[in-house]
């Protein structure tokens, strides 16, 4: 068995134990439910590039590694791996290593709202939510050092529909569907999924009059490394904040706090770009959806009147060890990049032109370069990852109404396109910030704003260039 089989094979059985695991929450039994590994193939094996998948391609795609790891990278990746796909349990009489959960959280492991790395899917409308779909909530106003978000005075930042002993929930979360119907010129009809999230059974008091909401499903990972490796002046240099070259589109960098720098720093990571570096990423992640602390985020997710939850017994200030949390951001940072597929489908190659002449490439740029980094695969690439890292504005269907830093509410950041076709879901996939788009066709008809005039070059164009367009963006 080959090396990159292995990893595949080692992350299957954690993933798999991860998703199937029982979470212990006060909701029901069933609150942490099992997530199957999406398997994707391709048909011809990809060429070789630096930092990109190389060996042999596996049913799941995102596990491998960038190449050219030395000894000590493979056993830092597996280590980080193994730490990824872990599952989190309560405070018990003995110290596991990955004890803490809680006491309110979201999801039980890493791989439970990234399966495969990849994406969940949101759950059919009127169900409760399964883990994956994570609600955001903040007041007007901003951090007066920071410039963060404020958080909702009762829940926090981000709404906890899971809980340890006698915690309760701080609420649940269900999300319904206004079906939008259109038509292209051509007569072809189209349907959209509007979706509307629901807070209910609400623990700990009303929320916040103008509370702001907005729902996140968990992104794909493959790439960060590569995307944390591009210099910021490049990404900079991009930026056109008054459209200064009359092309309809402005995209502008996202200027966040850094508590490494204490300062504001260029965000390049999270559906508004909202966090400039991946350990922070990851650390905000184990305190959000786990409840689990660290060297970087010290205090429990308990608000100032959640009485319960500041007493019940945790696992101290730093519940996932900084070797823990290096090792994890050591794993993401040298996750692969799928090779496009391009090459041999007339239909695809029809349809990489066509992204270009509808404007689709005005945000989605193709080429970036990455600078130095301590990684050989992640140093001086030419990488092709679809986005600028830049604000967008992508018009009012869009948009949250909830600012983040310097993005506004109808603003996001450019997501990266590579791997958009192997993206391992079952039935749709998920796509957006929120998963409302079940294909890669929903998800560009939701484009507005600086997206309006490539929606609308798509839907002018015949169903066959449609189609080579989907194509293309499929092969990637």
């Amino acid at each position: 068995m080959g090396r990159w089989s292995v990893v595949a094979a080692i992350a299957l059985a954690f993933v798999i134990a991860a998703c199937t695991s029982d979470a212990a929450t006060t909701m029901d039994s069933s609150t942490t439910s099992s997530s199957s590994v999406g398997a994707s193939t391709a048909t011809e094996t990809p060429k070789s590039a630096t930092g990109l998948q190389s060996d042999e391609r596996l049913p799941e795609v995102f596990f491998e590694p960038v190449d050219r790891l030395d000894d000590a990278e493979w056993q830092r990746f597996l280590a980080g791996q193994e730490f990824f796909n872990e599952v989190w349990t309560p405070v018990g009489p003995t110290e596991t290593g990955n004890d803490g959960l809680g006491p309110l959280f979201n999801a039980d492991s890493c791989a439970v709202c990234h399966p495969s790395t990849g994406r969940r899917q949101v759950p059919p409308e009127g169900e409760l939510t399964d883990v994956g779909l994570i609600v955001r909530l903040s007041v007007q106003g901003s951090d007066p050092v920071t410039g963060a978000p404020l958080p909702e005075p009762n829940y926090g930042d981000q709404l906890q529909d899971r809980a340890i002993g006698a915690n309760e929930p701080e609420g649940t979360i269900f999300t319904n569907y206004v079906i939008q119907q259109g038509t292209y010129p051509d007569g072809t009809p189209f349907e959209l999924l509007w979706p509307t999230v629901n807070i209910r059974d609400r623990n700990h008091g009303p929320l916040t009059e103008g509370v702001q909401v907005s729902a996140r499903i968990g992104a794909q990972l493959i790439g960060m490394g590569l995307l944390e490796a591009v210099p910021a002046d490049s990404i900079l240099a991009t930026a056109d904040p008054n459209d200064a070259n009359g092309d309809g589109i402005s995209g502008r960098p996202n200027l966040v706090w850094n508590p490494a720098v204490e300062g504001s720093d260029l965000g390049r990571f999270g559906w508004k770009a909202n966090i400039v570096q991946l350990d922070q990423q990851v650390a905000q992640a184990f305190h959000g959806d786990l409840g689990v602390t660290s060297t970087l985020i010290e205090s429990e997710n308990c608000t100032a009147g959640q009485d319960m939850c500041s007493t019940t017994p945790n696992g101290g200030t730093h519940e996932v060890s900084d070797q823990r949390l290096e090792a994890i951001t050591h794993y993401l940072r040298l996750l692969a990049v799928p090779e496009p597929r391009t090459a041999g489908d007339p239909r695809a190659e029809t349809g990489e032109t066509l992204f270009d002449d509808f404007g689709c490439a005005g945000c989605h740029t193709e080429t970036l370069q990455t600078g130095q980094s301590v990684f050989s695969a992640l140093a001086e690439q030419t990488i092709h990852p679809y986005t600028d890292l830049l604000l967008h504005d992508l018009g009012f269907d869009m948009a949250d109404d909830r600012p983040d830093f310097a993005a506004s509410g109808v603003e996001w950041r450019t997501a990266p396109l590579w791997g958009l076709g192997l993206v391992p879901v079952e039935d749709d996939r998920g796509l957006l910030h929120d998963g409302r788009a079940r294909t890669i066709e929903e998800a560009i008809l939701w484009h507005g704003g600086e997206g309006s005039g490539s929606r609308a070059a798509f839907m002018r164009a015949e169903l066959s260039d449609r189609q080579a367009l989907i194509a293309f963006l499929e092969s990637l």
